[in-house]
């Protein structure tokens, strides 16, 4: 059998059709990193590690700039102040601690 609008050949009861489909699939993944640049006669804000939110250190003029760096999402620990006390020196100061907030259990059967 052969029929223009379906798109069938063969004969008798074994007709198959010739159309024929592809499925693919994709998957991607993005990652964004973003770079500030400080104010003009602005410390340059800690670069501390991802545990750590420094957020609120763009800005600050020394000698009397200071900032308190917290644990980012995901993160828990006291917030530690930060000082612009000059240029040169950047902001000084230590910690935050921060310990994941997230845990894994696994079990051995």
């Amino acid at each position: 059998c052969y029929d223009l609008e379906d798109n069938f050949v063969g004969s008798g009861p074994d007709c198959i059709t010739t159309t024929t489909s592809t499925v693919s699939s994709t998957t991607s993944t993005t990652t964004t990193t973003s770079t500030t640049t400080p104010i003009p006669g602005t410390c340059y804000p800690p670069v501390l590690g991802a545990d750590k939110d420094t957020s609120a250190c763009s800005g600050q003029y020394p000698p009397a700039g200071s900032c308190t760096v917290t644990c980012a999402a995901g993160y828990s620990g006291d917030p530690e102040t930060y000082l612009c006390l000059s240029l040169d020196t950047g902001f000084e100061g230590s910690g935050p601690v921060c310990s994941s907030t997230t845990t894994t259990t696994s079990t051995t059967a």
